[in-house]
């Protein structure tokens, strides 16, 4: 039996860094399979076995880690919500409060403008009664011959004028003097005047004095009768004679058949009418009508000059609505640009101070715009009481003189979409709404319209346009272009002409509805949609270009290149 092998001792390998840390232990190298060398030399090194990377989980200290990030960013994302709503809430509370006050500020203007116009119709009627009582005191006094009462309602009327600023130059003197003749002239219900009722009552000296004061010596009254008639019927010698001598002409007839001389009881009177010599009596007539057509040649001088007056008043108020018209234009395109930004960062999920830059910027332009509103609303007021006095003067006041054919809202369908009665197709002209209340914009985007707003940049584009009037075009149905409170009709035909040159004119000249001109609209990227095969001639004919504006007096340019229908509310 062979002697065992003792127990190979294992070889310490030399520390070469002197560390607290265990060194791994190498496993002993596999001899058993070996073969023994040659004696006298040694055996080669074992090789070491290549070490196989372990795939390592995360450690315990990484998943505490994480599930604390998890809880951490689910409270400030709880957090970040909470803030979010107390935003909407404050948001909500505080689009609740201004609509609130928005409605209160409503309330108060219109109980404001009703208690003006409440209290512009008392004056009106207190006027009405001044002058009521003046004019019943005037005939009293031409009767009486009460000359002092006469006078002193002239004084009135004199002072009446300086408390309301009529001036003192020639145009004012020209007006002080109507005034007066006016109540020298008056008139009670039979149509009587002063200088009637004095020669009634055959008061002399009261017919000099109204009749150097303007009276008519040959009005006429009830039944025809003149004051001669009066002062004859009445028995009043020198009433008689005043009148001959101031042109009282003894041949007017009154409605009885009767002459003056007819019907005097008076003898004297009788001789006098019958000898009187009527060439003086056309003399005096001839002055009368030179002295009258003086006064009417100063009353056209005076109207012409204040109607130049006014012009120039109403071009200098044009020229600043114009320039706040600009701005609020600019304003809304500024507005809907903020919008657009913001809108952009929002859904993209920019930066919170990103989005809060925008929003500053978009409450910004919101202020802006705002301000630019009472501005033009300003200029607007301004303008419309300028053209309100214009229109005064020129005789053409009230509301019949707002531009456009009238219109009730419950009518409007009646009006534009079906024509009823072919007005607007008669008119050879596209319709322009004039729209102050805003309901027929309503009316018209609830229905099946191309609407455009031309304050929107977006809806600007000239492709967009381009789209709206083809689908309009190919469907036979209204494009409706809302220019809101702004004239910008040459900036929407600016855009329109960079469609296609002289693309407005033809809309406004119907020429776009021949197959030729709205063919050429058609671009090769728009698809079969738009193909020639898919217009139908009788749907194109059915097509509308209608105008909306809520500017009450628009450009005089618009009102004759459209068919103008003014909007009104049930009961106005």
């Amino acid at each position: 039996m062979p002697p065992k092998r003792p127990p190979a001792k294992a070889s310490v390998p030399a520390a070469r860094n002197v560390s607290n840390k265990k060194q791994p232990v190498k496993p002993a190298a596999n001899t058993a399979n070996k073969k023994p060398g040659p004696p006298g030399r040694k055996a080669p090194p074992a090789k070491a076995a290549p070490k196989k990377e372990e795939k390592k989980g995360p450690s315990p200290q990484d998943l505490a880690a994480i599930v604390i990030q998890k809880y951490i960013r689910r409270f400030l994302s709880q957090c970040d919500l909470k803030k979010l709503k107390n935003r909407r809430i404050e948001y909500d509370e505080m689009i609740e409060k201004l609509q609130r006050e928005a409605f209160v500020a409503m309330v108060k203007a219109e109980q404001g403008a009703a208690e003006r116009e409440q209290a512009r119709e008392d004056e009106e009627r207190r006027r009405k009664r001044e002058e009521a009582k003046r004019r019943g005191r005037m005939l009293e006094a031409a009767f009486d011959g009460d000359l002092e009462e006469m006078e002193n309602i002239l004084k009135e009327v004199s002072n009446l004028d300086t408390k309301n600023g009529v001036p003192n130059d020639e145009m004012g003197k020209v007006i002080r003097r109507n005034h007066m003749i006016a109540v020298t002239e008056c008139q009670d219900a039979n149509g009587n005047t002063p200088l009637s009722e004095a020669a009634a009552g055959g008061s002399s000296e009261s017919i000099k004095f109204l009749v150097e004061r303007g009276g008519d010596v040959n009005s006429v009254g009830a039944w025809g009768r003149t004051p001669l008639y009066r002062a004859a019927f009445g028995g009043h010698l020198d009433a008689v004679e005043s009148l001959l001598q101031y042109g009282a002409d003894p041949r007017i007839i009154a409605e009885d058949g009767n002459a003056p001389e007819h019907v005097s009881p008076v003898e004297a009177i009788i001789e006098v009418l019958k000898n009187w010599d009527v060439s003086m009596t056309d003399s005096l007539l001839e002055k009368m009508v030179v002295e009258r057509e003086k006064r009417l040649e100063e009353d056209r001088m005076r109207k012409e000059a204040e109607t130049n007056q006014l012009q120039d008043e109403l071009n200098e108020i044009k020229k600043q609505y114009e320039s706040e018209q600009r701005v609020l234009q600019k304003a809304y395109q500024e507005l809907e640009k903020r919008i657009h930004e913001h809108d952009k960062c929002t859904t993209q999920g920019a930066d919170s101070s990103i989005t809060e830059i925008t929003l500053q910027a978009l409450h910004d332009a919101e202020g802006e715009l705002e301000i630019a509103k009472l501005h033009a609303d300003k200029a607007r007021s301004k303008l419309e009481q300028a053209r309100l006095r214009l229109r005064e003067q020129q005789h053409e006041g009230g509301d019949e003189a707002l531009p456009g054919v009238k219109c009730n809202i419950r009518e409007l369908d009646e009006v534009l979409m079906r024509d009823v009665g072919n007005r607007i197709t008669e008119s050879g002209k596209w319709p322009m709404l004039i729209d102050p209340t805003g309901q027929a914009t309503t009316f018209l985007r609830y229905r099946d319209t191309n609407y455009l707003c031309a304050l929107n940049p977006q809806q600007m584009q000239p492709d967009v346009i381009r789209l709206a009037l083809l689908g309009s075009i190919r469907f036979g149905k209204p494009m409706v272009m809302d220019m809101l409170e702004v004239d910008m009709f040459d900036t929407i035909s600016d855009i329109f002409n960079e469609i296609l040159p002289n693309l407005m004119q033809d809309i406004m000249s119907k020429e776009i509805l021949q197959e030729e001109k709205y063919m050429q609209l058609v671009k090769p990227e728009d698809g079969e949609a738009y193909q020639k095969s898919k217009f139908q001639h009788h749907r194109a004919q059915k097509f509308i270009f209608v105008l909306v504006t809520k500017n009450k007096f628009p450009s005089d340019y618009l009102i004759d290149l459209t068919y103008a229908i003014r909007i009104v509310l049930p009961g106005d």
